[in-house]
């Protein structure tokens, strides 16, 4: 009896096996007594078309960044810190972020940050929530408002009381001090 006769007798099932799962050719030989090649050939011959075995479920890289990509903020984690994270060298961290990026499996902003200290700045906006003119105090920034707007313009989802509150806090922080002249002028007159 050949292979030709070995696999007629349960070709439905190898069909079926080989269009629902993702089992290696070598696997399903063994399980029905042939060889991957025959397996291969009968692929061929009937035209079956398989389904692809997905990378993200097996790669622990890709599946450590898709962790870290859910965080909330996560678009805001500098690629350098990301790489410290899990160990990356630069062009493996660079293959699999644009490999998750094409899937669509992360955002397009995550890993793009390159600042360490503007990642600093909004770790303290996110967790304090400071002004601007006071997360630039503590960073060392001096153009964190306009890293802001930059940023905003280009679409990263910065939310809209970063900004609103820097300009409150500098209008009330300037009528303080019109108060505070307005008093001391009326008291030094006599």
């Amino acid at each position: 009896m050949g292979i030709a006769c070995q696999l007629r007798e349960v070709e439905d099932r190898l069909i079926k096996d080989l269009e629902e799962t993702t089992l290696p050719l070598s696997s399903l030989g063994k399980k029905y007594g042939v060889s991957k090649q025959a397996i291969f050939q009968f692929v061929k011959r009937k035209g079956i078309n398989r389904p692809k075995r997905e990378h993200t479920e097996n790669c622990s890289f890709c599946g450590d960044l898709m962790r870290i990509a859910k965080k909330p903020h996560s678009d805001f984690i500098s690629y350098q810190t990301i790489k410290k994270m899990l160990g990356f060298k630069k062009g493996k961290f660079r293959y699999y972020i644009s490999f998750l990026r094409g899937k669509g499996l992360i955002s397009q902003k995550f890993g793009r940050l390159k600042s360490k200290r503007v990642e600093l700045a909004y770790q303290i906006y996110f967790k304090k929530r400071l002004s601007i003119r006071d997360i630039e105090r503590h960073t060392g920034l001096k153009n964190f408002r306009s890293l802001v707007q930059k940023h905003r313009v280009l679409g990263w989802h910065v939310p809209d009381s970063l900004i609103q509150d820097s300009r409150t806090n500098r209008i009330k922080a300037r009528l303080k001090v019109i108060k505070r002249k307005t008093r001391w002028a009326g008291q030094t007159e006599p």
